[in-house]
């Protein structure tokens, strides 16, 4: 069971606004994550925790991709700063911690720990489009391929698909280290 709730979920399982405001107190219960999410417990939020949230902020069409959702499925790579998260041209607004990135090319999803993350190739793409230090770029496809999450092929296939903004250098870094 999950401990992350938004406060429409709650008022539905019949929680007035007056008693989810007051479970989110200092002396409550409860915490308030996001606007309109709740963490049900008073333990720090974790990154899973944190994760869904967002995915419950930003709605239905999120899909958490970058190094959040290599990591999920296996990459080792540091932990972002900012969760990154893909959404529909209509996602409502972004917040401090996330990198809201809206997008009318959804990816392709996977289902982990229930939540919905990139597929490997394009969750590597986004984070290597972001990224201006040349060989961060190369030890991030080198993290994909090593953790056999996708192959240089497949990271390919998504270069040529996906939109060429900031791909520069994840171009060259893929053509040096498995040339064609």
């Amino acid at each position: 069971m999950t401990s992350i709730a938004t406060t429409a979920e709650l008022r539905k399982s019949g929680l007035s606004p007056r008693a989810i405001h007051h479970a989110c107190t200092p002396s409550g219960p409860w915490q308030k994550l996001l606007p309109g999410v709740v963490l049900t417990t008073l333990s720090p939020p974790t990154r899973l925790d944190r994760l869904r949230a967002v995915l419950s902020f930003v709605g239905l069409s999120a899909v958490i991709t970058g190094a959040d959702a290599l990591i999920r499925q296996g990459a080792t790579l540091p932990l972002p700063r900012h969760i990154h998260v893909l959404a529909g041209m209509n996602a409502r607004r972004a917040h401090p911690w996330i990198l809201l990135e809206r997008t009318s090319r959804p990816p392709e999803v996977v289902e982990r720990h229930g939540l919905r993350l990139a597929a490997p190739a394009r969750a590597a793409l986004d984070l290597a489009r972001r990224e201006t230090n040349p060989r961060a770029v190369v030890e991030i496809l080198d993290a994909v391929v090593d953790a056999r999450l996708c192959t240089p092929r497949d990271l390919r296939e998504e270069l040529e698909t996906g939109c060429r903004r900031g791909t520069a250098l994840a171009r060259q870094a893929l053509s040096h280290l498995y040339p064609p």
